[in-house]
């Protein structure tokens, strides 16, 4: 569920800004209506932490609030949605990883380097297989990084998810609200109420709650490492679903390209510990299979 709403998201964005809304109109209808969801969050715990400080905050809001959503949706208007299912988790992870061992001393190791080499040949793959790189482009690799710098934040500040969902959204809606309706361009009177109904709640409700309480449960029935592993699902999903939603076409050479992405993502993500599980459950099934009588 988390996965389809999260590739969901860009197909929606991407429809969204093709059709009747621009993108100061879906990023306003994303955080007024989470901001109304999860103000009692923030209201209720505050940060949940001492160690964001003033800039930390800030700092949060802007990777991964309003002007991440907005660049996102920008980009979509020269860009198609499996460019951004590609792009913008790949550059994250890679992103992600590098910080971790900067900032924080992670271990890389030989697996996750796999994974780097390889998601960045998927990118570079799907770029070059996308025709003329537009700067759509260029901005999801930019959203990319700010996803990556939201997520070294909110792991060195230890700031559980609901309470960095809320923060987001609640600091968002009052920082970009106003500047919204006084000075913004807006389409949002003259668009259909269906198409405002659908995204508001597909971008106010299913992403910024649904999504973050689904992968969040995901990760305590499957374990850190198989939860952790999902958003790799990203760049195929958002493909299938772009074809699907949006009729966009999809060569071989994108179609390798995603899911080299995936593939690489799943090595970054998961790592070593992935492997062994994996290689250990695959043994035990043989291990049984050689002892069934006939066999």
């Amino acid at each position: 569920m988390a996965i389809t709403v999260w590739s969901g998201s860009l197909v929606m964005l991407r429809l969204g800004v093709t059709t009747s809304l621009n993108a100061y109109d879906l990023t306003a209808l994303r955080f007024g209506v989470a901001a109304l969801i999860l103000a009692p969050v923030a209201m209720r715990r505050g940060t949940g932490t001492d160690r964001l400080g003033p800039m930390g905050l800030i700092a949060m809001v802007v990777a991964f609030g309003a002007p991440y959503v907005l660049l996102m949706a920008l980009a979509m208007r020269t860009s198609p949605a499996a460019a951004a299912g590609a792009l913008n988790p790949g550059v994250m992870a890679i992103v992600s990883v590098i910080l971790g061992r900067m900032v924080l001393g992670d271990r890389i190791g030989g697996v996750r380097f796999a994974g780097l080499a390889v998601t960045a040949t998927g990118i570079a793959l799907f770029t070059r297989a996308g025709g003329a790189v537009t700067a759509g482009h260029l901005i999801l690799v930019g959203t990319g990084l700010m996803w990556a710098g939201y997520a070294l934040i909110v792991r060195r500040a230890a700031v559980p998810a609901l309470n960095a969902a809320a923060i987001v959204a609640v600091g968002s809606a009052v920082f970009y609200l106003p500047v919204y309706f006084v000075a913004l361009p807006k389409q949002l009177l003259a668009a259909p109420l269906a198409d405002i109904v659908v995204q508001a709640g597909f971008q106010g409700v299913l992403v910024s709650v649904v999504a973050i309480y689904a992968f969040n449960r995901s990760a305590e029935l499957l374990g850190p490492v198989a939860g952790a592993t999902l958003p790799a699902l990203i760049p195929v999903v958002t493909l299938s679903l772009g074809m699907a939603v949006l009729g966009e076409t999809a060569g071989a050479g994108e179609v390798v390209a995603a899911l080299l992405v995936t593939m690489g993502l799943v090595l970054i993500l998961a790592g070593k510990p992935a492997l062994r599980a994996i290689s250990t459950h695959v043994l035990r099934g043989l291990g049984r299979a050689g002892q069934c009588p006939g066999r």
